[in-house]
């Protein structure tokens, strides 16, 4: 019975909508800009640090572990795309199994910079809907 009453609750609170477009429009704005933010994340700025430290090429990594990606994608876990991720960097990138048996688990479970970005663009759209204005200086601390 779950499923109708969570079916309801949802129901109730879209009824109680005064208008609906509005919100669906700063819905919309609010998944753009999450997947804006990844974007950049993962486009620009996790590849520039990979190569300041590294110095190579951040897409011959990335391509080695595009099966990784792939699985991650279909499972959205970081734990189920460990066995794969194991391979794709043993394998294909050549990377010391003791390296990635020590590395990975740690990462799969500490890294939640997505998470972050997520999170803090929640805290900034949830104030907005409640018309709670925040300065520039609130902004940064989120």
């Amino acid at each position: 019975y779950s499923p109708v009453g969570i079916a309801s609750l949802i129901a109730g609170k879209i009824a109680a909508i005064g208008d609906l477009e509005v919100v669906a429009r700063q819905l919309s704005m609010y998944m753009v800009t999450v997947i804006v933010g990844l974007l950049i994340h993962g486009g620009l700025i996790l590849p520039a640090i990979f190569f300041a430290i590294t110095r190579k090429s951040p897409f011959t990594f990335y391509s080695g572990i595009f099966q990784a990606w792939i699985t991650a994608l279909g499972t959205a876990s970081s734990a189920g795309t460990l066995p794969v991720t194991f391979r794709c960097l043993e394998e294909n990138l050549k990377i010391d199994r003791r390296v990635t048996r020590f590395v990975l688990p740690i990462g799969a479970t500490i890294n939640m910079d997505g998470t972050a970005l997520y999170e803090a663009v929640a805290a900034i759209f949830i104030a907005q809907m409640n018309d709670i204005s925040l300065d520039g200086g609130q902004i940064v601390t989120v």
